[in-house]
């Protein structure tokens, strides 16, 4: 019985390792930035806009304060989430 239960465990571990290592490799669908994302250009938002009130508080910001932010709105319909 002792070695139907360790033959088990060894088969469950090395069904685990090998699943593991090709975990990240041969990922196809992945969506990966190919290079660097960089902002092309700042805006000026009122805080309240970008801040929750709980963020606003520990900031120590008034919610009409301006704030620059970089734009990293992509081009087209918005593909980003709003808050």
């Amino acid at each position: 019985m002792k070695t139907l239960a360790t033959v088990f465990g060894a088969l469950i571990l090395a069904t685990g390792t090998a699943q593991a290592a090709s975990y990240n490799s041969g990922n196809s669908d992945s969506d990966m930035p190919t290079a660097p994302v960089v902002a092309t250009s700042a805006v000026q938002v009122k805080a309240a806009d970008v801040l929750s009130s709980k963020e606003l508080e520990r900031a120590g910001l008034d919610a009409d304060a301006e704030l620059t932010v970089s734009d990293f709105t992509a081009p087209g319909e918005r593909s980003t989430y709003i808050r």
